[in-house]
């Protein structure tokens, strides 16, 4: 097979013009007129562009399946609209049907009662953008068992007003005073996640929390795995799970844990207070990512630490600096997000076995709530340029479902950095960070580049957007 167009190879060959396939590999690369002499009898297809693969480094693919079948609240900021939207639902369900939804994001943490006032018959469950926070009415509470003497569990809170009484906002984990009587999700809501994102030309993705693994591996064992899946496992769950390959295309390869919370939610951990007077909430103490993570990097593990705030990137830093000497480039340390980074903090990466995985679509809805939230940090946030130039591998994705998997919104917003100009990159350092960058920090060294002997795993590209892929050797289109 020959692959004819603008193909941007992420090696130091730079672009070329055709690329040739053999079953699931590449097997050379060069100009158009070389390769249709040298291989005169292969099939031809011709596109705009051909890049490597791309990933979304950062997913949560089984949330992202359920929420394909929930309430969408995206770009919704008004508490009102919201109940609005639920009540719409709620037409014709019958009473105590669950209505679950996602995508918001306010400014404030509302009450129950404007959910109780349209909806008081079902229960609500609604998770903001981030999913560090969620919005349940008095129903909802009531199922949970959530009242005013409900404590508030480590690493979490329950909003309460001036009498004590839950508003029927939870913060963190004291989401999971209600996630715990919803059913959980299912094999078929993880592979539906997957199927979209190959649908949208994805070869692989980042697998970075809440799924049980026996549901991956049962889509692994039965070929139903549409792309190539890497697997961080929940800090809570991982010993006893032997790390490595199951098939080619699933790699159980890191521990995840989580310094902080999310900016949407103010729980993101502060040196500086947000505007309210507070500094967030930390998550997994710093000595315990650690000690949990030497442990997992002696057990063959890698370590991923999910740090949003200055104070969780500053911590996280120093204890990725006590880690480092038992980190390696097919176990590399990763930081996910790292979006608000002081001055002071940007030497210190250099120099780390540390890859960088960052959303620049998340600045698209979190610029306004920087300047709300964080005045006058603004060039704190989403600092792409001066964390590509520590050198370190930058790998780029969505962290669906929080954001949606849509490539060309985090290529725009890389390109076109909403909170501080200067801080963009190029297209050629965007899609970078989307296929050779993230293959680095998957520990993949013969993935996100075009060159012979490499996975003919491609994204084709027209009219300036993925249309299709190759993958395993074959051509998917549409």
């Amino acid at each position: 097979m020959l692959l004819i167009g603008d193909v941007w190879t992420m090696t130091e060959v730079g672009r070329a013009e055709a690329v040739h396939l053999e079953g699931d590999r590449i097997t050379d690369v060069g100009l158009e007129h070389d390769l249709s002499a040298r291989y005169p009898r292969a099939k031809k297809f011709r596109f705009e562009r051909i890049t490597p693969g791309l990933h979304d480094a950062h997913t949560h693919p089984l949330g992202w399946g359920e929420q394909l079948e929930w309430l969408d609240l995206s770009g919704v900021h008004d508490p009102r609209e919201a109940a609005r939207r639920v009540a719409e639902r709620a037409k014709g369900l019958p009473p105590g049907t669950w209505i679950r939804g996602a995508g918001y994001l306010f400014d404030h943490y509302p009450h129950r009662s404007l959910l109780d006032e349209l909806v008081p018959e079902h229960p609500v469950f609604l998770r903001s953008r981030d999913l560090h926070s969620g919005w349940a009415n008095t129903r909802a509470l009531e199922l949970a068992g959530v009242s005013r003497d409900s404590a508030d569990p480590e690493g979490g809170a329950i909003v309460r007003d001036g009498m004590g009484e839950p508003t029927g906002y939870l913060l963190e984990t004291a989401q999971g005073y209600v996630q715990r009587i919803l059913p959980p999700g299912s094999v078929a809501d993880l592979e539906r996640g997957l199927r979209d994102l190959a649908r949208r030309g994805y070869t692989a993705t980042h697998h970075m929390g809440w799924c049980p693994l026996e549901y991956p591996e049962e889509l692994a064992r039965s070929g139903r795995l549409p792309l190539r899946l890497w697997w961080a496992m929940d800090k809570d769950n991982w010993r006893g799970v032997e790390p490595g390959w199951r098939g080619d295309s699933l790699e159980v390869a890191a521990v995840k844990f989580f310094a902080d919370g999310a900016l949407g939610s103010r729980t993101a951990w502060m040196i500086e207070p947000y505007s309210d007077g507070t500094h967030g909430i930390v998550l997994d103490p710093l000595e315990y990512i650690r000690e949990q993570g030497e442990a997992a990097l002696r057990a063959g593990f890698g370590v991923v630490t999910h740090a949003i705030g200055t104070q969780a990137v500053r911590g996280l830093l120093e204890v990725y600096a006590q880690l480092a000497p038992l980190a390696s480039a097919s176990r590399p340390l990763r930081m996910e997000h790292a979006q608000h980074v002081r001055d002071e903090e940007l030497p210190r990466f250099e120099g780390l076995p540390l890859a960088l995985s960052m959303q620049p679509i998340h600045a698209l809805e979190d610029a306004d709530l920087v300047r709300h939230h964080l005045p006058g940090k603004e060039h704190e946030a989403f600092r792409l340029r001066d964390l590509w130039n520590t050198g370190l591998p930058m790998a780029f994705g969505s962290d669906a479902p929080v954001a949606p998997p849509d490539v060309l919104a985090g290529i725009q917003a890389s390109l076109h950095n909403p909170l501080n100009p200067a801080q963009s990159l190029t297209e050629e350092e965007t899609l970078w960070a989307f296929t050779r960058g993230a293959a680095l920090a998957a520990g993949w060294p013969h993935h996100g580049l075009i060159r012979p002997d490499a996975p003919a795993d491609l994204t084709l590209w027209e009219g300036g957007k993925p249309v299709g892929r190759v993958f395993r050797g074959e051509v998917e289109l549409g």
